[in-house]
């Protein structure tokens, strides 16, 4: 179990990493693209953008396949699905029903209306 949670947290760590990030958001949205087609979103390097494909496929992010001349990637969706997980589990926790606690204003109207009972009684027993 702990190499699966040190896996997922070095995962999260290659995330942190804004143009990691943007890079996966741009693969996601276009399903699979090559190098060309990411270098258009930044002003980066083409070795700038290799290293951070690099990373993102060590960890298992990315995937690449050859086509041709060209490297395509693509998101490893069973990887991102781990995190998502992981953050559904976190969500879920967060929106746990609370316990109903008694109101204390609903009892101190109920002393009240009888309180007023009794002292419509008083008030017969008088007359």
């Amino acid at each position: 179990m702990a190499g699966k949670i040190d896996n997922l947290a070095s995962r999260l760590t290659v995330l942190a990493e804004p143009m990691r990030l943007d890079i996966m958001t741009i693969i996601s949205k276009a399903g699979t693209c090559c190098a060309s087609d990411i270098l258009e979103h930044f002003d980066i390097t083409q070795p700038t953008l290799s290293h951070h494909m690099s990373v993102l496929i060590e960890n298992g992010l990315v995937t690449a396949s050859k086509s041709g001349r060209f490297m395509r990637y693509s998101v490893n969706k069973p990887a991102v699905n781990e995190l998502k997980k992981v953050f559904d589990v976190l969500c879920e926790d967060a929106e746990a029903p609370q316990p109903k606690s008694e109101e204390p204003v609903r009892r101190e109207k109920k002393k009240d209306k009888d309180k007023d009972k009794k002292k419509k009684k008083d008030k017969k027993k008088k007359k």
